[in-house]
């Protein structure tokens, strides 16, 4: 009867007697199950009614009303029920609460809240401020937006952290009175850099170490052992090197290659033993999962591992020994991996390459050969070798949306000074390409033994965004798809189409907007971008968390297997939730840099105000359409900046008006009106708009 109740609940309440002549059963026994219901809290009782219990998000917009979204098993997109902020009962922005859902007297559906089932917002960021009362000094931190503020408790507080921007723990008390503790100080608004530092806060990467971490840390010895050399393989006369950019400090993949007799090419990987020195759930092994991975930002990297490891023991630093997992590799002409072997090593890099002095080498720079006169045939080889497997990739429909990089170059102060383009030559390609192959082997092995591992996978891209992005194209331009959707190769036959597309810059990322999101997982679907059936991370361990699990993997189950059925269990039991976590911290990094370098371009476009420039139209919305001009600054025309009237077509992506149409590629002249670095927003107009409402402006005056 239960199951009968909840779906005749779903579209509607009921009162009893209703209730019970609906679903033709005995009025005292629906009440005993009722009653069973009620105290499990699937359903509500308001007004002698019964409602569905429904869980879901909290978001409030103002102080009037909010939206919650239901939480339901299932990808489909569902609908947000409005909450007036009278039915919150309670219930704080972000909460996840239960509610049950009514029709207003306009017939429309409203929500109500009926308790809290998990505050998640458990952390703020803001400003220190010391007030004197009776009792004595008092400490507040208040959101930097002025509409949070709570009192700090704790006996960490100095009268010296007045003004300081800082971190602090909520605390949820009786009748959600909330305070809060110091977590630590991220610095005061005057420090250089403050503002890179406050928005990786945000997100959960702090710039310094726990105490017990750093005291594990000051028992690593910072240099290789004599005893750790036994039983490994000594690869410390082969003239293996490293290749990264110039201002790289953390060293964690090294190569060395060399092309036999019969064509066929020995390629060696050889990956920083990261696991040697992080070991299972001590305080830096919890430390690192909790980041998940390193960031990347414009003026520093915040590391997963401490610098001590990251920079020093763990690289693999020029002219000294570095223990190494690594991966050897025997490759035909054709790109082939015909043999394969997996050991543990020391190498002693012979040389710190940087991607510029590669790529001037394979260019024929007289100097720098004569410099590295030792490996510039192996690095010719590598070129060679790298140019044969990038062929195969690409034959077998692996894709490269080739979409421009920027970085900044920042003043002392922090602010921008100036956008720099990142160019991939053959140097970084090459990388690219053997990190990739000893993943994709790696993973093979794996798979052929039948382990619990840790994937990298990549779905297919979604079916409704790939419709848009033809329906835009125009609907001869869709290829025939099967039952599985669109293969690889057919997405890369459509990135060839538009390479010479005056339009083919924003056709590849609207075409990239519509593929899935990669991610860590125990499933093997296998990575769609690059048309491989088993693919994971092992390269990166300094500064991915989920190559650390592989290393371990390979370790415990294979290279070590003393305690294999321990290991074993562990794996099988966790994995999953080891890559949704890392998968999370991922996109958290992402969503931090990207942060990062939205906060710079409109602090680099404060001071460049009023400019003319020419741009492309790179999305269009309901609200306006952007505009990317040069070194990728991106700003919104709001369509209340727009002369005239306009409306959005979904379909194909365009704002319609009577005179003229915009659509996504078009060539528009803007201005700059605006741009502000604490929302992180910069508004454009178009030229012609802002000249005419200029000479209305002077002939007023």
């Amino acid at each position: 009867m239960e199951d009968r109740i909840l779906r005749a609940l779903e579209n509607k309440p009921y009162k009893i007697n209703k209730l019970a002549k609906k679903l033709n059963v005995n009025k005292d026994e629906l009440k005993k199950v009722l009653k069973q219901l009620l105290a499990a809290e699937e359903i509500y009782r308001y007004y002698d009614e019964y409602y569905l219990v429904l869980k879901g998000k909290l978001e409030i917009t103002n102080d009037r009303f909010g939206f919650i979204t239901p939480e339901i098993d299932s990808e489909e997109k569902v609908e947000d029920f409005y909450v007036a902020s009278e039915n919150f009962n309670g219930a704080l922005d972000g909460d996840i609460v239960l509610f049950f859902v009514y029709k207003d007297y306009g017939n429309k559906y409203r929500a109500n809240v009926i308790k809290v089932v998990e505050h998640t917002k458990l952390e703020i960021i803001g400003i220190i401020s010391l007030r004197q009362k009776k009792t004595g000094l008092v400490y507040k931190i208040c959101s930097r937006d002025g509409k949070e503020t709570y009192t700090l408790l704790g006996d960490n507080l100095k009268e010296t952290y007045n003004n300081a921007i800082a971190k602090a723990d909520l605390i949820y008390g009786k009748n959600n009175h909330i305070t809060a503790r110091l977590s630590y100080i991220i610095g005061y608004k005057d420090d250089p850099g403050i503002e890179i530092s406050t928005i990786a806060a945000t997100y959960g990467f702090p710039i310094d170490f726990p105490d017990e971490v750093k005291d594990e840390v000051a028992g690593i010895p910072t240099a290789v052992l004599p005893e750790e050399l036994e039983k490994r393989e000594d690869f410390t006369t082969l003239p293996i090197i490293t290749i990264d950019g110039d201002d790289s400090k953390d060293f964690d993949d090294a190569i060395y290659v060399k092309k036999l007799t019969d064509n066929t090419y020995t390629l060696g990987v050889y990956i920083a033993d990261v696991s040697h020195y992080v070991t299972f759930s001590s305080p830096l092994d919890k430390e690192a999962y909790k980041r998940g991975t390193s960031v990347y930002l414009a003026d520093r990297v915040i590391p997963m591992l401490p610098r001590e490891l990251s920079n020093g023991i763990c690289s693999l630093n020029e002219g000294v020994n570095r223990l190494v997992l690594a991966i050897i590799m025997q490759v035909d002409a054709k790109g082939r991996v015909l043999d394969s072997k997996i050991t543990e090593g020391v190498i002693k890099s012979r040389h710190r390459m940087t991607y510029n002095k590669v790529n001037q080498i394979l260019e024929g720079n007289e100097g720098l050969r004569s410099e590295y006169a030792d490996i510039v045939s192996m690095l010719i080889e590598a070129n060679e070798l790298h140019k044969i497997i990038r062929t195969k990739r690409e034959k077998e429909g692996s894709l490269d949306f080739d979409i421009p990089e920027y970085s900044f170059i920042l003043n002392p102060d922090g602010s921008p000074k100036q956008i720099v383009t990142r160019t991939r030559y053959d140097a970084e390609k090459l990388i690219e390409d053997f990190m990739i192959l000893a993943n994709e082997e790696i993973a093979k092995h794996m798979t052929r033994l039948d382990l619990p591992f840790l994937y990298r996978i990549h779905d297919k891209p979604d079916e409704e965004k790939m419709n848009n992005f033809f329906a835009y194209m125009g609907d001869t331009s869709a290829p025939k798809k099967n039952k599985n959707g669109l293969n690889p190769k057919q997405v890369q036959q459509i990135l060839k189409s538009i390479e010479d597309n005056p339009q083919g810059q924003i056709l590849n990322q609207l075409l990239l907007r519509s593929m899935a999101k990669a991610k860590y997982s125990s499933q093997n679907i296998g990575h769609y971008g690059l048309a491989l059936k088993n693919y994971c991370h092992f390269t990166s361990p300094i500064r991915r968390y989920p190559d650390l699990i592989v290393h371990r993997i390979i370790k415990e189950l294979i290279l070590h297997p003393e305690h294999y059925e321990k290991c074993y269990r562990y794996y099988a039991s966790n994995l999953e939730e080891i890559g949704l976590r890392t998968s999370i911290r991922e996109r958290n990094a992402i969503e931090c840099e990207r942060e990062v370098n939205d906060m710079l371009y409109a602090w680099y476009m404060e001071s460049h105000l009023k400019e003319f420039h020419t741009g492309v139209i790179s999305s269009i919305t309901n609200f306006g359409m952007f505009v990317t001009i040069e070194d990728g600054i991106e700003g919104l025309i709001h369509i209340k900046n727009l002369k005239g009237l306009y409306h959005f077509e979904e379909k194909k992506l365009q704002l319609v008006g009577y005179n003229h149409t915009f659509s996504i590629g078009e060539t528009v002249d803007i201005v700059v009106i605006g741009a502000d670095r604490v929302t992180k927003k910069i508004d454009f107009m178009l030229k012609d708009d802002y000249l005419e409402e200029q000479k209305f402006e002077s002939s007023r005056n």
